[in-house]
């Protein structure tokens, strides 16, 4: 007896079954959802669940938005009761979900021990499997579906909720961890066990609960399935240790690798420096002969310092020798010196008497010529003050006479107002002011309103005419293009245009379009397909027609990215045109590569590819190949055979081909196995698009009565506009005289207003003269005061000129006395040093003889200074030498000089040996350092080598002791692993087994899993090249279950991991799952399938959530019930 779960699809319902042999006695809760779909960032559907258990957490029920329902039942054994102690520590109690994917609101209670969650594709399954890891504090990137954990927030939701509660130990309260997820920023908020916390703490706990999400052998999500089975052996080997070996085995792991690192890097150093040591050495003996020469070179440059250093000592014997004779000359040429000293004494005595009367009388000389300077200098400041004073009296007079026009002027301006007051006065009693304004506005006005009302009616038979004009050019256009229509209609290209006209007017406006402003886009623009291209042969137009659509067939092609913009822009932007498919083509050849070889063509009976049939521009048919794939669409000559389409889906090289009576499109889901294949065939209809039919003679005839239409319609119009266009006439020369008139009255109005606008300011241009007037007088009073001012400073700067005048002429004398004086003292000064002179010529010979000996005896004294200088340098640098250590071993030598040595002699020996030097040349001048250097280096890396050499023993002894506790239990794990695998094969007829591939490199070490399924083999090494998808998901599954007995984690998630396998192995699968799952003190175990098979196994300790979806279930979830509907189908069967 089974049960039925209905699940409705879009159009119909579809039945699947599941086995009902032991759960007749099972007690069936549901759970009440609205609507569940995949994670589809663009669905807008919500979830709505309704929770059937008593248990209440902090929740917010939200409302239904759509009306599709959706369902996920419980089905449990032994009565559904899952007592607590069931759980292991850290186990799921419950799951509850808020806005979170597919749903709007669920809860999930599942068992402690196998738990299968099915249920058709895109209902929500995969969903519970994002709570667990989300909800536990992992990243979504541990899912594989989405970046940010935003993107996990149900559609026009702003957030998620989910709350997860863990199984606490024994006697305490279980853990829950409630998180929010926050779509705007992609940020979550943590409680745990009800108090706000953080993630860390959340994580810490789970570390605490040996929950390991990111473990694939633990927690294997749906899109991380692939991720698995890529695994390395070596990455196998890490997981398997995280998820059943007890945590120090993986840290010895670990520590073995970096032990090895160590070894294996100590190794490297070690050999470098070995290498190292022994370039030194040769290096070394390289050296040895430079060396040697170096130390001849050196011998000999000692003996060049040594003569260098004994030149100081000969400088300063011969600078004493020559010290004392310049001291005994310098004697000699003293007393000569006094001698003719003591001769011209006498003379020199009356020279100087007479040098001190000439010095007084030039102190006379400059003294009186400072007098002179100074009357002179007062007597040019006498003369610029009188020239100021003459320069200031022309100014006053200046003034003067300004002063005198001005109060000439300002008479005459007292008459002209006087005159001007009594003009105006006798003007106001003569005359009477007669202008009245209002009167003459008032005969504008009139004429003014008469004008407005032409003007109106002008503007109405204007806009009039316009309108005419728009519908005569309308009307005019029309007629044209009909006419072009006929003209075209005839054509080839009239009727292509007929055909895209009826299949798209947006798509023919466009193109007529683009033939006006082609040369605007950077590359040719090329139209559908119905114009451009046509049909090689028309034997086969129905069959190609078939392979292309509507939207195909009226696509528009550009070449250029910026060319598809502006068309773009133009056709939807400008011109609003909807009904319009533009496609970019890339490339302009036709691709080449074809799915099929010639003679495969032939084996499957085809005759060629649909593309090939096609004449027209490379770019259009190119286009056909992107959008229509018309160079992989093959073309029969006859409906082919059933052996050819068996053939066809075995080989799996051609998707599509179409005979004359139908299309065929084959499918392939290559995640689902090989078997996963479809058919999809349509009836081939007739030739729509490249047919010759014959002209619509009705269709010609509609546009010939159209153009007459349109040329009568025409005809009316010019008469309209003759009419219209007199009227306007006639109303613009009645404005025009109006306006005239208008002119007229204003001009006369103003030439009056003028006048009257004068008379009337009389008054108060009388007024404002009589102050003017007043203001005249006062200002002829101030003129006369100022000029008597100006007269009284004239008089006044007359008399201070003629006092400086007067005292310049006192000074004038003055300067005269002084000339006289000074000319005195210079006459005296030039007798006086005449004197001298002659004194001085008749004594010269014997001054000059007393110079020269002073000069000799200066030039001697200065040699002797000289002399005295190197003497002291030298013995300076004697002592230096002397006192210097290093010349200890030479002082003798240096101290001690031949008498016949000289600096001659010994910078000949110096050359000498200078040119034994230059004969002994080295190649490496610093051989002698490198050697000590290099040598001390080679002791450096001996000592090296021995420590490196102790470091080495000491990782050696390390890595065997951890090794001898590490291998031996990984060992004994991976064998329990083996055992627990190979009996899993051997269930379902097959073998297999785990083992360790051990390597000098623990990095290396690795799970190698090998298994037979077929009877002529042997065990083989499984890998993604030799086993198929289905042997490998089987594979992949039964090793999962082999850590199941040895996991430390409270619980593991597959999701759909029978992806791609036959009845027959998932039916064996799920029976080992079951049995292994559902042992005594097993962990947790949820296995997510959209697969459900008849007949399967069924464990008490299992429970099945099912979730069924639909827009055809009911709102009120007490109307479904699977009891009830057990019970219906066993009534029925027994009926039968």
């Amino acid at each position: 007896m089974s049960s039925t779960m209905l699940v409705p699809s879009s159009e119909r319902k579809r039945a699947r079954s599941i086995s009902e042999s032991e759960k007749d006695d099972a007690e069936i809760t549901s759970v009440r959802s609205k609507d569940a779909l995949t994670p589809n960032r663009n669905h807008n559907k919500r979830v709505k669940t309704k929770v059937s258990h008593s248990n209440s957490h902090s929740f917010v029920q939200q409302t239904p938005t759509q009306s599709s329902n959706h369902f996920q039942t419980e089905i449990t054994g032994n009565n559904g009761e899952d007592s607590i102690s069931k759980f292991q520590h850290g186990a799921i109690v419950w799951v509850k979900v808020a806005n979170f994917v597919t749903y709007e609101k669920a809860e999930f209670y599942p068992g402690p021990s196998l738990n299968m969650v099915i249920g058709p594709n895109g209902t929500g399954k995969s969903s519970l499997v994002c709570a667990i890891c989300l909800g536990l504090g992992s990243s979504p990137a541990q899912l594989g579906r989405a970046t940010q954990v935003g993107e996990f927030v149900k559609h026009n939701m702003p957030e998620a909720v989910i709350e997860i509660a863990l199984q606490g130990p024994e006697g305490k309260n279980n853990y829950v961890i409630r998180s929010q997820i926050i779509r705007e920023d992609n940020s979550r908020q943590w409680w745990l066990n009800g108090k706000r916390s953080h993630l860390k703490a959340v994580k810490l706990l789970v570390e605490k609960l040996s929950i390991q999400i990111d473990n694939l052998c633990q927690f294997l999500p749906q899109e991380k399935v692939a991720e698995f089975s890529a695994l390395s052996p070596s990455e196998l080997l890490i997981q398997t240790q995280r998820a059943a070996a007890p945590p120090d085995l993986l840290e010895k792991h670990e520590e073995l690798k970096r032990l090895r690192k160590a070894e294996v890097a100590l190794e490297i150093r070690n050999e470098a420096t070995a290498q190292e040591l022994k370039t030194h050495e040769i290096r070394q003996q390289n050296l040895e002969a430079q060396v040697q020469k170096l130390h001849e070179r050196n011998k000999i440059q000692e003996n060049i310092a040594l003569l260098r250093k004994k030149i100081p000592f000969v400088e300063y014997k011969l600078a004493i020798a020559k010290h004392n004779s310049s001291k005994a000359q310098k004697l000699a040429a003293h007393k000569l010196y006094e001698e003719l000293e003591a001769r011209i004494a006498p003379t020199l005595l009356s020279i100087e008497q007479k040098k001190i009367h000439v010095e007084q009388i030039d102190s006379i000389v400059r003294s009186r010529k400072a007098a002179l300077i100074s009357i002179e200098r007062e007597c040019q400041q006498f003369n610029v003050a009188y020239e100021k004073l003459t320069d200031e009296i022309s100014g006053i007079e200046v003034n003067l006479t300004s002063e005198i026009d001005q109060e000439k002027n300002t008479k005459l301006k007292i008459v002209k107002c006087q005159k001007n007051i009594s003009n105006w006065q006798k003007q106001i009693e003569s005359r009477t002011p007669v202008f009245n304004a209002s009167e003459w506005n008032q005969r504008i006005r009139v004429k003014e309103q008469e004008s407005r009302e032409l003007r109106s009616q002008l503007a109405d038979k204007k806009s009039e005419l316009d309108e005419l004009h728009a519908r005569g050019r309308a009307t005019r256009q029309n007629i044209d293009e009909a006419h072009t229509e006929l003209r075209l209609f005839d054509s080839q290209e009239g009727q292509l245009m007929n055909k895209l006209e009826q299949q798209s007017r947006d798509t023919a406006k466009a193109w007529k379009w683009i033939q006006e402003h082609q040369s605007d886009f950077e590359k040719e623009v090329y139209g559908p397909p119905l114009l451009t291209c046509s049909m090689k042969t028309k034997q086969y137009t129905r069959e190609v027609e078939s392979l292309i659509g509507r939207n195909d067939m009226v696509t528009i092609s550009v070449q250029t990215k910026s060319d598809f913009k502006r068309l773009s822009d133009q056709l939807n932007g400008t011109m609003r045109l909807t009904d319009i498919t533009i496609k970019q083509v890339d490339h302009q050849a036709v691709p080449t590569v074809r799915p099929l070889s010639a003679q495969d063509m032939q084996r499957y009976g085809m005759m060629g590819w649909a593309i090939d049939q096609i004449d027209g521009p490379d770019a259009v048919r190119a286009m056909l190949c992107d959008s229509a794939r018309l160079d992989r669409s093959a073309i029969a000559l006859h409906d082919i055979t059933e052996d050819n389409y068996q053939t066809i889906l075995r080989e799996e090289k051609l998707n599509i081909w179409v005979t004359r009576n139908q299309r065929f499109v084959v499918t392939r889901r290559k995640e689902y196995g090989p078997g996963a294949v479809s058919t999809i065939t349509r009836p081939v209809l007739p030739e729509r698009f490249w047919t010759n039919q014959p002209i619509d003679a009705s269709a010609r005839a509609e546009i010939e009565q159209r153009i007459d239409n349109l040329e009568t319609e025409f005809r009316t119009l010019k008469q309209q506009n003759d009419s219209l266009k007199s009227s306007i006439n006639e109303l613009r020369t009645q404005d025009s005289t109006i306006q005239d008139e208008i002119k007229d009255i204003q001009r006369e109005k103003a030439k009056l207003q003028e006048i009257d606008k004068e008379f009337r300011s009389l008054p108060e241009r009388i007024k404002q003269e009589e102050v003017n007037l007043l203001k005249a007088r006062e200002k002829l009073l101030e003129h006369r005061e100022t000029s008597k001012e100006i007269q009284n400073q004239h008089d006044n700067t007359v008399i201070k000129k003629a006092s400086s005048a007067i005292a310049f002429k006192d000074h004038i004398s003055k300067a005269r006395s002084a000339h006289d004086e000074l000319l005195e003292a210079q006459i005296r000064f030039i007798e006086a040093d005449s004197d001298v002179t002659s004194l001085i010529e008749l004594n010269s010979s014997i001054v000059q003889q007393r110079d020269e000996e002073l000069k000799k005896l200066r030039d001697i004294d200065e040699e002797a200074k000289k002399v005295k200088a190197i003497a002291s340098k030298a013995l300076k640098t004697c002592k230096a030498l002397l006192a210097d250590p290093e010349n200890e071993p030479f002082t003798e030598q240096l101290a001690q000089q031949d008498e016949d040595t000289t600096i001659e002699s010994l910078e000949i020996e110096i050359a000498a040996e200078e040119s034994k030097l230059e004969f002994l040349i080295a190649d490496n001048p610093n051989a002698i350092e490198q050697f000590a250097a290099r040598q001390e280096k080679v002791q450096k890396l001996t000592t090296l080598i021995e420590e490196t050499c102790r470091k080495l023993q000491k990782v050696n002894q390390k890595i065997l002791k951890v090794r001898s506790e590490w291998e031996p239990a990984l060992d004994k794990l991976i064998q329990t692993i083996s055992n627990a695998f190979s009996f899993n094969f051997e269930q379902i007829g097959c073998a297999g087994e785990v083992s360790i591939h051990k390597d000098d490199d623990f990095e290396k070490w690795a799970i190698q899993i090998k298994v037979k399924f077929r009877e002529n083999e042997t065990l083989q090494i499984l890998d993604q090249h030799r086993q198929s998808g289905g042997e490998r998901s089987v594979s992949t599954i039964f090793y999962l279950m082999a850590l199941q007995s040895l996991a430390t984690s409270p619980f593991r998630v597959v999701d759909e991991i029978n992806q791609g396998m036959d009845p027959r192995n998932e039916r064996v699968v799920h029976e080992r799952i079951v049995k292994i799952a559902c042992e005594e003190y097993t962990s947790q175990y949820f296995l997510i399938t959209p697969k459900l098979l008849t007949g399967l196994r069924y464990d008490p300790r299992m429970k099945i959530l099912c979730i069924i979806s639909g827009k055809h279930l009911p709102e009120d979830d007490t109307l479904l019930s699977i009891p009830r509907i057990i019970a219906m189908k066993k009534a029925i069967s027994a009926s039968r």
